[in-house]
């Protein structure tokens, strides 16, 4: 009797376009890190005039970000707010030209800082889209300046960018690493 013949083993190949990292990622970066001090300032001027003007809300925990078109909006993430305090934070957040400001230039860095990294193989941030009309559910700005404890925690790890990225942004898939614009970088990448 004739041993069956071997079957021949198959194996998938499967290809991406990838974003290659910029080279000018590190004066992005840089960047980056300027506009989260100028927001840091910012928000602490808040929050030193809050305690001043309405001591109840200044105890209170929250949040806040930046929607596409500007404006602030308060975020309940500790649960400790009524309708009635989100409305005043809401009026007060953007009452407040500086923090707008430096709001808007921080989302902008981001913004670029994540377009400007490496789908693989960068600073762990270039595998996600970030744009003005998904930033407000996926970054909490007011987190990014709690007081980390030294046990990790979700308030300590919603106080970095990166994790706070990882964990609500949008991941790029190969359909829109294809629909980048023309002369963007891309490499392709066999895996």
């Amino acid at each position: 009797m004739t041993p069956p013949a071997p079957s021949p083993e198959t194996e998938s190949i499967e290809s991406m376009i990838a974003r290659t990292q910029s080279p000018d990622y590190p004066q992005i970066a840089e960047g980056h890190k300027s506009a989260h001090q100028s927001l840091k300032l910012a928000f602490e001027e808040f929050q030193s005039a809050l305690a001043h003007s309405d001591p109840d809300l200044a105890d209170k925990k929250f949040g806040f970000t930046i929607e596409a078109d500007g404006s602030l909006k308060v975020l309940d993430s500790s649960r400790q707010l009524s309708a009635s305090d989100m409305d005043r934070l809401n009026e007060l957040l953007n009452a407040s030209s500086e923090l707008k400001s430096a709001a808007s230039s921080y989302r902008d860095a981001s913004i670029a800082l994540v377009a400007a990294d490496a789908t693989w193989g960068g600073n762990f941030t270039g595998g996600y889209i970030l744009n003005k009309d998904n930033f407000a559910n996926t970054i909490d700005l007011g987190a990014l300046f709690l007081k980390k404890g030294t046990t990790p925690n979700a308030d300590t790890l919603n106080g970095f960018f990166s994790s706070q990225l990882w964990s609500k942004g949008a991941r790029m898939t190969h359909e829109t690493v294809t629909q980048m614009p023309v002369g963007a970088n891309k490499i392709d990448v066999t895996v």
